[in-house]
């Protein structure tokens, strides 16, 4: 009898060792993360039973084995709280994370639009991008970004949305339509400008359309962060002493159906309201969409006496700053010898 109970003992001990090796090791595979290769979609429809739902997982390479997954969730008992739906999974992914995602019920909705607005980019241009891609159709969209009310619900004070949709991508899992695309735009301009910008740029006397315009001009003239503040004392010399701000960007701007070339007779064409060659201060509107770096500009200028600047004839992707109309004129020769064009470069962005 001794013996028997001894070897029911015993066998007991293996039992129990068993169950803990077991547990442990499933601990260890519910936390271990798996690569899976490309996006994976799983369907997890209503009442779908859980050895279905450890087969796809298991086929499609999210787990490597339905088996262990399934007695997993017999032993945490968390099936029935998971949430039917489509879930996306990609990257290295562990069972856990499968767990706790369909727990959550962070299912997949796949984007019907996405849509970049890079720095620069003007209403026409994003205008031409929406229609093409279903928003809306053009003449609507261009009769919505200067309608009055429109703008005063968004809380714009200017004739237009121009300068006040962020440069960012946009994502939409329903087709928006204009007025839902442009809200958003705007929403983000509001959330992503410096804190209290408004009331800083009133020091300064500016409006908060004029320092974005202001923020506009910089945008154009250079695709270099740390050229904004020096273009920024430019302006702002250029502003205080009353000169033409002589910007090509902006005369552009102003040209319709611009076709890259700038000829002399825009220069002189005292009709286009954006000519800073002719017209003083700055232009009516903003010139296209701004970063926050050239927000900041406006607020930061330099102060190393700087008045003119022109493409570095070394290296055109940046500028040349100068302090005299005679090193200005060095400048703009040097550059002509070396054969340099200056050429506005408007923002274009294949989707």
């Amino acid at each position: 009898m001794k013996t028997l109970l001894k070897i029911i003992a015993v066998m007991t001990l293996f039992a129990i060792g068993a169950v803990i090796a077991g547990y442990q090791y499933l601990s260890s595979w519910q936390a271990e993360p798996y690569a899976i290769a490309g996006e994976v979609i799983i369907e997890l429809s209503p009442g779908l039973p859980l050895r279905q739902l450890a087969h796809q997982l298991e086929s499609k390479n999210v787990v490597n084995s339905a088996e262990l997954f399934t007695i997993w969730m017999k032993i945490t008992r968390e099936y029935p709280s998971l949430q039917a739906g489509n879930y996306q999974f990609k990257g290295n992914v562990s069972p856990y994370q499968v767990l706790e995602k369909m727990k959550k019920g962070d299912i997949y909705i796949p984007l019907v639009l996405q849509v970049t607005i890079p720095e620069g980019f003007t209403l026409k241009m994003l205008n031409n991008r929406l229609a093409t891609k279903g928003v809306g159709k053009l003449k609507d969209l261009q009769r919505l970004v200067v309608d009055k009310k429109f703008l005063k619900i968004l809380g714009i004070n200017s004739t237009n949305l121009e300068g006040y949709t962020y440069p960012a991508t946009y994502n939409f899992e329903k087709m928006p339509t204009g007025d839902e695309f442009y809200r958003k735009t705007v929403k983000t301009f509001f959330e992503k400008i410096p804190a209290d910008y408004e009331r800083d740029v009133a020091k300064l006397g500016l409006t908060l359309t004029q320092a974005i315009t202001f923020a506009s001009l910089i945008e154009l003239e250079t695709m270099r962060d740390e050229e904004k503040p020096i273009i920024s004392e430019v302006i702002w010399s250029r502003l205080k002493k009353g000169d033409v701000l002589g910007i090509d960007a902006a005369i552009i701007y102003g040209i319709d159906n611009y076709d890259g070339d700038i000829r002399w007779k825009d220069l002189k064409n005292k009709n286009n309201p954006y000519n800073t060659r002719i017209h003083r201060g700055l232009p009516p509107t903003p010139i296209g969409a701004v970063s926050r770096s050239s927000l900041e500009a406006v607020l930061k200028p330099t102060n190393l006496g700087y008045y003119y600047y022109v493409l570095d004839s070394a290296d055109q992707s940046r500028h040349a700053f100068s302090k005299s109309i005679g090193e200005h004129n060095a400048l703009v020769k040097k550059l002509l010898k070396a054969g340099g064009v200056n050429r506005i470069k408007r923002p274009e962005v294949s989707e």
